[in-house]
């Protein structure tokens, strides 16, 4: 069993005064924004800022957009509610949103009920949509973050891992304000931090939340963007690879295996990510390996993607009259063999792309990563690739296994940002 560090030597009360909250600060996230009519079940009694308007337990209302406001169909009968209306429950109830887009844009895009707390306001936006925005305090946004972004079935030391790193970025947004608008500070998909509410929730998720109230992590006493994604595919990335424009943290200027072991083995190299990509590694998101890792990481470790020529030269070209795919030329690779410039050429035309993530978001669903290679048989491109996501920052899935073998999240914490500290900025 691994000895965990002492507390004491990792937080610190170096904390920058612009980001000291006397308490867990109150956050806005945007669930909805594309809807023009959305209904609701309310699983307790709620009370409108518009008195005349009250709904019961079990109560059903449909809301919808028409004449340039939001209107409310209850009991057959239509409520003129306005273009910004909010509801708040008495007893600190919940409700029920149906048919919650997320993953949009992505393969696994879709729609599910979702069931939400907090104070729930309905704005009529730019684009004559609903935009459906949740206030709560961050601690309970967070409840309702770490199960969906890391599974509601990992160890506690990894829920714990996910919970400071989640609220890490959150506060590095609020700060940023990155990803806020007229109404939110916060989005629930994947572009911020996946918020789905409370229908995954369990007393282990929340108690990892509670057990590291207040912690982010941080460099030289000021917090840090905690990246994390949801399988390295074995190695970390740069971020200067991935992202330029973003702040550089001493943490992100670190690329590793994930695993004790940190061999160096530069994967920029053509040969190198070939052999990488078909081997079978130790590292501690291979679930290969790790048989106790949870089963939504089985196709991420290693994955296989095939195209006809013409499937995926109209896929890339968005049906331009280039003629179809005959070679891609990697320009660049990153430390961890994702492609972050690459050439695609066709009969009539190339296009050249700089990019991680818009090399991925090429194809269509995206790839899971941009470490991948290719090979060309017959009518078909065929794509082998490790990892899913950006490869900044922490691995899920490795953080899982770290914990299954008594990993502390502290230490997971300091394998994925190794220049990174604890502070508490609330009590």
């Amino acid at each position: 069993m691994k000895k965990f560090f002492s507390l004491l030597l990792l937080i610190t009360n170096l904390i920058s005064p612009q980001i000291k909250f006397e308490k867990s600060p109150v956050v806005r996230i945007r669930i909805i924004n594309t809807l023009d009519s959305i209904k609701v079940i309310f699983n307790n009694s709620w009370k409108a800022n518009k008195d005349d308007i009250k709904f019961s337990k079990n109560n059903e209302a449909l809301f919808f957009v028409d004449n340039d406001e939001i209107k409310i169909v209850y009991d057959d009968k239509i409520i003129s509610a306005g273009k910004d209306i909010f509801f708040q429950s008495d007893d600190k109830g919940t409700l029920k949103i149906k048919n919650v887009p997320f993953g949009v844009g992505w393969w696994w895009q879709n729609k599910e009920d979702r069931t939400y707390e907090g104070e729930i306001h309905f704005y009529l936006n730019k684009e004559k949509k609903i935009e459906v925005v949740v206030h709560l305090p961050l601690e309970q946004y967070l409840k309702g973050v770490v199960p969906y972004e890391i599974g509601n079935d990992s160890p506690l030391e990894a829920f714990k891992a996910q919970a400071v790193a989640a609220r890490s970025e959150a506060i590095m947004a609020l700060q940023s304000k990155i990803f806020s608008g007229e109404y939110h500070d916060l989005t629930s998909d994947v572009e911020c931090q996946v918020f789905s509410g409370n229908d995954k929730r369990n007393l282990i998720t929340d108690k990892a939340v509670e057990e590291t109230y207040g912690l982010i992590l941080s460099e030289n006493g000021k917090p840090i963007n905690a990246f994390y994604s949801s399988n390295c595919g074995g190695h970390s990335e740069l971020i200067k690879n991935v992202w330029g424009d973003r702040p550089v943290s001493e943490s992100y200027n670190v690329a590793h295996f994930d695993w004790e072991d940190s061999t160096f083995l530069d994967l920029s190299i053509e040969q190198n990510i070939h052999d990488w990509i078909l081997s079978n590694p130790p590292a501690f998101c291979n679930p290969n390996i790790h048989s106790d890792l949870p089963s939504w990481t089985k196709n991420n470790f290693r994955w296989k993607r095939e195209f006809t020529v013409e499937s995926v030269s109209q896929m890339l070209t968005k049906k331009k009259d280039f003629g179809n795919l005959i070679d891609i030329k990697i320009l660049k690779r990153g430390i961890s063999g994702r492609v972050v410039h690459a050439k695609f050429i066709f009969e009539k035309d190339s296009i050249e792309v700089k990019g991680e993530l818009k090399i991925r978001q090429l194809f269509s669903p995206p790839l899971r990563s941009a470490a991948f290679i290719y090979e060309k048989i017959d009518n078909n491109f065929i794509f082998y690739g490790a990892g899913w996501g950006h490869g900044i920052g922490m691995c899920q899935s490795g953080a899982i296994t770290m914990a299954n073998n008594d990993f502390s999240f502290i230490e997971i914490l300091k394998h994925y940002y190794r220049k990174a500290e604890l502070i508490k900025i609330y009590d």
